[in-house]
């Protein structure tokens, strides 16, 4: 920021930016971001290929999605070299260009995927042609938006394999897909021409289902506002919802909850929540348990963790204890930190709520395989990660019965482990 004197106090005091001045920094900034994004993508495409998405993870620290970004990224950076060199110059491209490239070309890999030797001349073949098409594109227009770069690595497909791209579309023609992104369902229809027709469908009957809501409000005594009007959006919502019984009165569902007295409530894989919902679902819950203390629970001779061990594990860490994973503790494998002697002989770890962590499945081979090590100074609390690359992490359990959570007691030095009910 400029400095001006201050005639009041002779010192100097922070004067606004002009609008042409944060641009600059904009600007300045964006670039800088950008090459930093395309360093990391080098040095992933430098790490085995098994071993990227994991780094990634650990070095970001963001979702695994973002992980993927990178390690396609670093796909394209070895495939592309020539290309991913002009990039990381510029400064205008990010990982989201190079991801995009990976998803335009990689979007035929299915119908490339045989055993034909001629296959990997294919897609060396395909590779060349989409980052000559790129090159020249942007030499000749100077246009680097990633729908324009899009459309250019299409067009370069289907001039090169075009066969293979009507393969492809084929298959997707047959193909739907549904996933989720936290409260939100995603439907991939497989084609735009369905898409459309099921777009239309809802929407009439949502139309109708508004109007019928429209008629309703307009029914109020005099004097009472009327309701606000849903909109078309809403409607559409409603009508999915009740099509697939998933409004809360159809539902019979499961969940996992752990309280302490005068507090919230926390909701495995889904968050904190205040007292009256706790409250409320501790009152129609068909089950209760009353977890003991950790320190209460001993470590027992046999290899799998007992149902308490489980839930006390899942408490303290609330996800996988990997770093940068977000799999909720429940949907994790319960892995002993020190392994045990049922798996291997030479070793003694215990099967003990201290010698226990969740691990997602990918995490946990991964650990078992030796590619990561993990060691703990406080009986799990805290993990120290050494993986490949000589890439180093720390992780601290961060579930709702962990030390972070609960706090010591002034008469405790180690913090109590309340259970959930």
């Amino acid at each position: 920021m400029n400095v001006v004197p201050s005639p009041q106090a002779g010192g100097e005091v922070a004067t606004p930016l002009t609008r042409r001045e944060r641009a600059g920094l904009a600007l300045q900034f964006s670039g800088r971001i950008n090459r930093a994004e395309l360093e990391l993508v080098e040095f992933l495409a430098g790490v085995p290929a098994d071993h990227r998405l994991s780094s990634a993870e650990v070095m970001r620290r963001r979702r695994t999605a973002e992980s993927h970004r990178y390690v396609h990224a670093a796909e394209i950076a070895e495939r592309m070299p020539d290309l991913f060199a002009t990039f990381r110059a510029d400064g205008r491209y990010s990982v989201d260009h190079l991801d995009t490239l990976w998803s335009r070309v990689n979007r035929h890999a299915r119908a490339l995927r045989t055993s034909d030797p001629a296959t990997d001349v294919l897609l060396d073949v395909l590779d060349a042609a989409v980052a000559t098409a790129i090159r020249d594109w942007v030499d000749r227009t100077n246009i680097t938006a990633i729908t324009a770069l899009s459309d250019v690595a299409d067009e370069a497909l289907v001039a090169v394999a075009p066969l293979v791209v009507a393969q492809t579309e084929e298959r997707e023609a047959e193909e739907v897909r549904l996933t989720r992104q936290g409260t939100k369902f995603v439907l991939d229809c497989g084609t735009e021409v369905i898409a459309e027709s099921l777009w239309s469908s809802i929407s009439d009957v949502a139309l109708d289902w508004r109007r019928e809501h429209a008629t309703q409000d307009a029914a109020v005594p005099d004097g009472d506002a009327p309701a606000a009007a849903p909109t078309m959006s809403e409607c559409r919502g409603e009508v999915v919802l009740g099509i697939l019984g998933g409004r809360m009165e159809q539902l019979s569902v499961t969940v996992n909850m752990y309280t302490q007295e005068g507090a919230g409530g926390y909701l495995t894989g889904i968050g904190w929540v205040s007292p009256t919902t706790a409250a409320t679902l501790a009152g129609i819950a068909e089950q209760v348990r009353n977890l003991p203390e950790r320190a209460e629970v001993p470590a027992t001779a046999s290899y799998r963790f007992t149902t308490v061990q489980r839930a006390l594990i899942e408490g303290r860490d609330g996800r996988c204890r990997f770093p940068g994973c977000c799999v909720r503790a429940d949907r994790c494998d319960h892995d002993h930190l020190v392994s045990s002697p049922h798996t291997d002989p030479t070793s003694d770890g215990p099967t003990s709520v201290e010698n226990g962590i969740a691990l997602c499945r990918t995490h946990h081979q991964l650990k078992t395989l030796g590619i990561w090590r993990v060691t703990s100074p406080d009986d799990a609390v805290t993990l120290h990660w050494a993986g490949p690359g000589k890439i180093t992490a720390t992780t601290t359990a961060a579930g709702p019965l962990s030390p972070a959570h609960l706090g010591p007691r002034p008469d405790e030095a180690d913090p109590p482990t309340p259970g959930p009910r």
